[in-house]
């Protein structure tokens, strides 16, 4: 297996560092995109957490508690004063990629209609290029920002693309 270098440890500390569900800092995710060895680590790290995470997630119910009277008087207590919440799985808050794809279309349509609009035409005609020049600048500020947050809130999607597409699978 290969090394880590100074900066495989810094990334790999900096990830270890985080807590469960927290978004991964920019850095380190451009890291994990560039190095495999990082990458299939956690990966690993993810893996071993789902699967040692399954015996945690059952219910206690009375049929697979022992059979002592003690530990279910307690257990009836707790349930009782209310203390004890349902296992829930965790929501993944991602936005469909249908909706990246048609709000990112209805911005650079917008962008490209608003000029032949009525308000587009009147800017045009009382400020004409110190209107044109600016906005279309805000325009390719504007939709180069988004294709960045689209990319960096779905780099888990890039990357396995193109590890498929490295692989050929």
């Amino acid at each position: 297996m290969k090394e880590f270098n100074v900066n495989c440890s810094k990334a790999f500390d900096h990830y270890i560092a985080l807590d469960k569900h927290e978004r991964v800092p920019l850095p380190v995710m451009v890291h994990l995109v560039f190095c495999p060895v990082c990458r299939a680590a956690v990966r690993q790290m993810a893996a071993a957490e789902t699967l040692l995470s399954r015996p945690l997630s059952v219910q206690l119910t009375k049929s697979n508690l022992s059979d002592d009277p003690v530990l279910s008087a307690a257990l009836d207590t707790i349930a009782a004063a209310g203390l004890s919440y349902p296992v829930r799985d965790p929501v993944a808050k991602r936005v469909s990629l249908l909706r990246w794809f048609l709000v990112g279309i209805l911005l650079a349509g917008g962008f490209a209609l608003f000029p032949f609009t009525s308000s587009g035409i009147w800017m045009q005609i009382e400020f004409g290029n110190a209107f044109v020049v600016p906005f279309y600048i805000l325009c390719g500020c504007a939709v180069t920002a988004y294709g960045g947050l689209f990319v960096g809130t779905n780099i888990d999607l890039f990357v396995k693309r193109f590890k498929t597409l490295k692989t050929g699978f």
